[in-house]
């Protein structure tokens, strides 16, 4: 098996947000209530930055690996944008996509 993107490519976009995602969004994990929980931890480095790619991959979809997504986290959106867009609710409901911090 490849290795992840993120080893592939440390410094490359997105990887917090594609390695996250695959930990616990992966088939094998199917973790979201895990995750959720996570995401609250703003006192963490990474999920700050897992937060702010998060936001950036909804406003700039195609800057996005998109085959790292669709092809290591289960989703049924449709579109790993529309993905980008429910993980965004599920892990921080109405608060605006453009919002800093």
């Amino acid at each position: 098996m490849d290795q992840p993107y993120w080893i592939r490519h440390p410094d490359g976009p997105f990887t917090t947000l594609i390695r996250i995602a695959t930990t616990y969004l992966h088939p094998e994990a199917d973790d979201l209530e895990s995750l959720q929980q996570l995401a609250k931890r703003a006192d963490r480095p990474e999920m700050r930055t897992f937060k702010s790619e998060l936001r950036q991959a909804i406003i700039q979809p195609d800057q996005v690996p998109r085959d790292e997504i669709s092809n290591h986290v289960q989703y049924d959106d449709g579109s790993p944008e529309k993905f980008l867009l429910r993980l965004w609710r599920d892990l921080y409901g109405d608060e605006p996509i453009g919002a800093s911090g």
